[in-house]
């Protein structure tokens, strides 16, 4: 009878030290993880328990915070997921006007970062990925018209480059006309905007700039100091370009796909990138260079539902946690990871030895 009871304990104690270390790998690893950002990251819909509000000219949502917007492709009449409608991106903006909240330009948004400096109440950044053609067609006319700073991060290699395949991108002088009127152009890498395999199967794979990849030419996957020399090549290249074209030194990034690694913002601190932006959801800080973002775009966006989550922000982004992976919480995975396998190895152990008791019992009683 004991041993049943201690059997069972121990079963019950697996579990919990498996939810346990389960817990505190997610914690850590689900911005870094595709499957795991996948089933974690965006699990729940950012709108849930939301509903329509009305105006309120003179509302106070957050204060020394600042709320980053992301978008990326704009149609009039949007085909796939990740693209918003011209209609509902001007609602967004007559929204936010009409509800006191205040748009800061990228370099605002740095010095608050970085240095502290006070920003508006109800502070929000724009920012587009990718360069699309459509952002000079439909979003630049509008945010001159509501007169709203905004930034993009520009795949630099796909520039005025008719080798390079999807949607159209802006030109060059598209880009220096729209920076001479206050729009702020950042990297979103030169050429590492897209995943590569790890291994000679193809059976895994990781975002280019977060981690190593399979070489098909020497057949192996390539060293760290061969990735810290590509990435490094790959945004010193990038910013350069910018830099050229622009006039300016840029200092800002935008993980393609949201991804990196402690390595990844290694480099970016040696190179003096001193300002990146993931695509994780939360309300951003002081001290927070390593940036999160809103999805705003899209054909699911809903002009008053995501005002309902802006004026929100503190309540449903405020306590959200970025998931760099501090020593504390890999201290937490180590010894989470160490009693589950103590755990495991008493269970397999008790377990054996009540099968074998009960085996003996079933030999004694069929010889009887």
């Amino acid at each position: 009878m004991f041993k049943n009871i201690k059997f069972i304990l121990l079963s019950l104690l697996l579990v919990t030290s498996t939810i346990v270390f389960g817990y505190f790998v997610i914690q850590r690893y689900h911005s870094k993880i595709p499957i795991l950002n996948h089933l974690f990251g965006s699990a729940i819909s950012p709108y849930d328990g939301l509903k329509p509000e009305s105006n309120n000219p003179n509302g106070i949502y957050y204060k020394d915070r600042v709320l980053v917007l992301m978008y990326h492709n704009l149609s009039p009449e949007p085909k796939d997921p990740g693209t918003l409608s011209v209609t509902n991106f001007e609602k967004q903006l007559e929204l936010m006007r009409d509800n006191n909240f205040h748009w800061i330009t990228m370099s605002q948004y740095i010095d608050f970062i970085r240095h502290s400096s006070p920003v508006p109440d109800n502070a929000v950044l724009l920012t587009f990925d990718d360069g699309y053609e459509s952002f000079y067609t439909y979003a630049y006319p509008l945010l001159q018209k509501y007169q709203v700073p905004a930034s993009n991060f520009l795949i630099v290699n796909a520039i005025d480059n008719p080798e390079y395949k999807g949607i159209p991108k802006v030109t060059w002088e598209q880009v220096e006309l729209m920076h001479r009127n206050g729009i702020e152009f950042f990297s979103h890498t030169y050429d590492s905007h897209k995943y590569a395999n790890t291994n000679s199967s193809g059976t895994s794979e990781t975002a280019m700039l977060a981690g190593r990849i399979y070489l098909k030419d020497k057949q192996r996957k390539e060293t760290k100091e061969e990735y810290k020399l590509r990435v490094t090549n790959d945004l010193k290249h990038a910013n350069d370009i910018l830099q050229q074209k622009l006039g300016v030194q840029k200092n800002v990034l935008a993980f393609p796909f949201g991804f990196f690694s402690e390595s990844l913002l290694d480099i970016c601190d040696q190179l003096g990138i001193d300002v990146t932006l993931t695509v994780k959801m939360g309300l951003n800080k002081p001290g927070q260079t390593n940036g999160f973002r809103v999805n705003a775009g899209g054909m699911v966006n809903d002009p008053v539902l995501q005002l309902s989550l802006m004026k929100h922000a503190e309540e449903k982004l405020g306590s959200i946690q970025f998931d760099e992976g501090s020593r504390t919480r890999k201290f937490y995975i180590i010894i989470s990871l160490l009693v589950l396998v103590v755990v495991a190895a008493l269970w397999l152990w008790s377990g054996s030895r009540l099968l074998a008791e009960r085996k003996r019992k079933m030999s004694k009683s069929l010889s009887a």
